[in-house]
Parts: C-alpha cells; sequence; structure tokens
C-alpha cells in the first residue's frame, strides 16, 4: 500500500508518497525523480536542500556534487553563505565568527602579505601549534565549529 503525503510545497506537479516500509518516493510528471529509504537512498536529477537538515543515517554521493562559492564582501565568516568563500583584501581586516556548531567552510584569501587579518577568537590545528597562520598573497584557510569553539586549520598558498 502506499500513501500520498501532502505536498502543497511540492512545486512542478510534483506528488510525494511513502509505502507501508516507510521508503519515501518524489514523483515528477510519471516518473520517479528521487527515493529516500533511510541508509539506501537514491537520487537522480538534482537535489536542493533549505534550511536545517538531519541526516540520521550516512549519506553517500554516487556522483559530483556542487558546493555553493560566495565572494566575502564583509567580514562574517558565515557558511550559509556557501561553504566555498573568496576574499580579497582591500584593506586590514577583522574577521567575526558565525559558524554555527558542526558547520565548515574554506576561506581564500588574497592580499594577506600586504593586509593584516585579525582572526575571532579561534583554535589552530597544524604543525605551528595553536598559533594563526602568516598569510602569502594567496593563501586558503578551512575552519569549522565543534561545540562552541571555532577552529582553523591553513591548507597553504597558492598561485
Amino acid at each position: 500500500m502506499t500513501t500520498t503525503i501532502n505536498a502543497d510545497n511540492v512545486t512542478g506537479g510534483a506528488v510525494v508518497t511513502a509505502d507501508a516500509s516507510g521508503v519515501l518516493e518524489l514523483q515528477s510528471s510519471g516518473t520517479t525523480a528521487m527515493t529516500f529509504n533511510g541508509a539506501n537512498s537514491t537520487a537522480a536529477g538534482n537535489l536542493t536542500v533549505t534550511g536545517t537538515t538531519t541526516a540520521s543515517s550516512n549519506l553517500a554521493f554516487s556522483a559530483q556534487y556542487t558546493e555553493n562559492v560566495y565572494s566575502l564582501t564583509g567580514t562574517a565568516l558565515d557558511p550559509a553563505n556557501g561553504t566555498i568563500q573568496t576574499k580579497t583584501l582591500a584593506g586590514n581586516t577583522t574577521l567575526t565568527d558565525s559558524v554555527g556548531a558542526g558547520e565548515s567552510m574554506i576561506l581564500m584569501i588574497n592580499g594577506g602579505a600586504t593586509y593584516t587579518v585579525t582572526w575571532p577568537t579561534m583554535t589552530w590545528s597544524g604543525s605551528g601549534g595553536n598559533v594563526a597562520p602568516t598569510l602569502t598573497a594567496n593563501d586558503v584557510v578551512v575552519l569549522w565549529k565543534v561545540s562552541t569553539t571555532l577552529y582553523g586549520s591553513y591548507a597553504g598558498s597558492y598561485a
């Protein structure tokens, strides 16, 4: 037996159904677009998730996925804008922490040899210990938060 779930927020004539075992399926124009079955979920086509999402089982990608790339014009480190961010320094800059617990991002910085970056309170990991990196012309920093602690790791410079 298949039960249709209220799909008021699904556009394009799509229908969401669930069978007796709890497998969810999204159909559009009679074609199965996505099936969600715990650890055995598949998605054909594009899957866009907005808002807060929690996975209670493993999530595996069998094809490529695309991350949002964002040009940071302000000073807030916020993965909601994109998990890969670029920042071109035009002066000394104080960055602020808007990273939530469990979130991470990659920050590509241009101009670090010319201008100073003041980092929010954070713990640095790397061979140099808990020390902020000395930036060059082009650098990559990985940031993530566990509970209330922001961590950073200097990935290196690039051409």
